[in-house]
């Protein structure tokens, strides 16, 4: 079985200073995921205009770990809510320092939940499909940019957006190693024999519920048409079936993913117990700093 491709997010870039185009070689990325996990991330949004109605939690568990090493989809919401709480702080960072330069900060792309192509989140396809962008609560406003934006930031505002991306490694430093060596573990789990098995079945389940892609690199293809269409009606209904056909993949990968985090929590113990500290410590730290709070998006 292929592997997802990753459907297409369009954003808009009012002008060549915008905040996401700058971030994104200093920080490694720019919306929601570490760069350590970017390859297993996918936007499976729609045109950026766009928001789902999902609502959000707050607060920190009580244990982080699945925050950084989640086995399940509804597990990859928390890990999703601390991706985009480094890309909050990061705004909330570029935005106070531009303000003390007296720097306007151009129109840029919203923090958003971005969710993982090897953790689908069945439950939450099910509701909302593929559609919509998930916005993070609590982002700075950014005025809409002027139509003589400079084209390139003046040295003050790279300086600010160079602050924002130091902020974002503040905290992917503490649980960025861990989170990349977790999803490689997880692509010997899609690797195993009991996975694959369960791939076999996909298509023809697809085929069952009308759906005439071959693979799910095909299925994707249909979604961002979809997508890209503003069909949310369609969206939906292909979300919906996605997570039926996925269902006994799932019900596969999860016993392994499961026995795989029990083996990698007990192979780096030290890190993990480190995490465990110093990860709810910085969260707090930052939330104090600019006034935000974690969230995590929720059914």
């Amino acid at each position: 079985m292929s592997r997802p491709a990753r459907p297409t997010r369009r954003t808009h870039r009012r002008g060549a200073a915008a905040l996401c185009a700058v971030l994104l070689p200093l920080v490694g990325a720019c919306a929601s995921g570490p760069d350590t996990a970017a390859p297993h991330q996918r936007s499976a949004d729609a045109p950026a205009t766009s928001t789902t109605s999902a609502t959000v939690s707050y607060g920190m568990p009580a244990d982080v770990t699945a925050m950084v090493l989640p086995t399940t989809g509804e597990a990859g919401r928390q890990a999703q809510g601390l991706d985009a709480f480094g890309a909050l702080a990061a705004a909330w960072a570029v935005d106070g320092c531009a303000r003390r330069q007296g720097e306007t900060v151009p129109d840029s792309p919203p923090p958003m939940f971005t969710r993982y192509s090897d953790l689908p989140d069945l439950d939450f396809l099910r509701e909302y499909g593929f559609g919509g962008n998930t916005r993070v609560p609590g982002a700075p406003h950014v005025a809409p940019a002027q139509a003589d934006a400079a084209a390139t930031p003046s040295p003050a505002l790279r300086r600010c957006l160079t602050e924002g991306g130091s902020v974002i490694q503040e905290l992917r430093q503490i649980y960025g190693p861990l989170r990349s060596g977790w999803f490689t573990e997880m692509d010997s789990v899609n690797r195993a024999p009991e996975a694959q098995r369960a791939w076999r079945g996909f298509g023809e389940c697809l085929a069952g519920q009308g759906v005439d892609t071959k693979d799910e690199a095909a299925f994707f293809a249909l979604a961002d048409r979809t997508m890209q269409a503003a069909d949310t009606a369609g969206s939906r209904r292909l979300g919906g079936f996605y997570a039926t056909c996925m269902k006994p993949v799932e019900a596969a990968r999860e016993p392994l993913r499961e026995r795989a985090a029990r083996r990698f929590l007990a192979a780096n113990s030290a890190d993990i117990a480190r995490l465990r500290t110093e990860l709810p410590k910085k969260v707090g730290e930052l939330e104090k700093r600019y006034r935000i709070r974690i969230s995590f998006p929720k059914i």
